[in-house]
């Protein structure tokens, strides 16, 4: 008996221990695997709103450049092209308006207040502007402020550098509810 009681406590040691550990080291790689999963969800995630902010800024700046354009050619009277143009410019605008709630939450979300703030005070802002003084030329008016491509290099200059933002928050990792905060 004195011989077996030292083996079925070094037994039991054994196996108790072995099995804190192991649960341990288990819960450890399960916290971490998770943590990894998230992250790489978040990053998923990101990349999708950037793709489709960055999409709806190209296309909302190109439609506006198109119909600048166009009725900086005309001569007193309004083109087919131009009313083609307005035409495009008036659905990208539908689609920027429908979904911007939408996506200055989702940028909030995954890339922070800062570039949230950016694409609704800086950009969306010379947007507006730049928007008004084209619908005044579409509807004959000089009162105004003038509009030229300086005006449209700058905003398409800081459209430029805001996906640029974006795209560098996503290869550091800054973004999601693990990265942004």
């Amino acid at each position: 008996m004195n011989e077996l009681m030292p083996v079925v406590a070094g037994f039991l040691l054994t196996t108790v221990l072995g099995g804190v550990l192991g649960f341990f080291f288990q819960r450890r790689a399960w916290a971490h695997q998770h943590r990894v999963q998230t992250r790489d969800r978040d990053r998923e995630r990101a990349v999708m709103v950037f793709e489709e902010v960055s999409r709806l800024l190209d296309k909302r700046l190109y439609r506006l450049r198109l119909l600048y354009w166009s009725l900086a050619g005309d001569t007193g009277t309004r083109s087919a092209k131009s009313e083609t143009r307005m035409e495009g410019y008036r659905q990208v605008l539908f689609e920027w308006n429908d979904s911007i709630n939408r996506n200055l939450a989702l940028i909030q979300q995954y890339f922070g207040v800062e570039l949230r703030d950016r694409f609704d005070n800086r950009i969306g802002a010379d947007f507006v502007t730049l928007g008004k003084a084209v619908e005044a030329m579409w509807n004959g008016r000089t009162d105004g402020e003038p509009i030229d491509d300086t005006r449209l290099n700058t905003l398409a200059d800081k459209v430029y550098a805001y996906n640029l933002d974006m795209l560098q928050a996503i290869q550091t990792g800054t973004v999601g509810i693990t990265g942004n905060r």
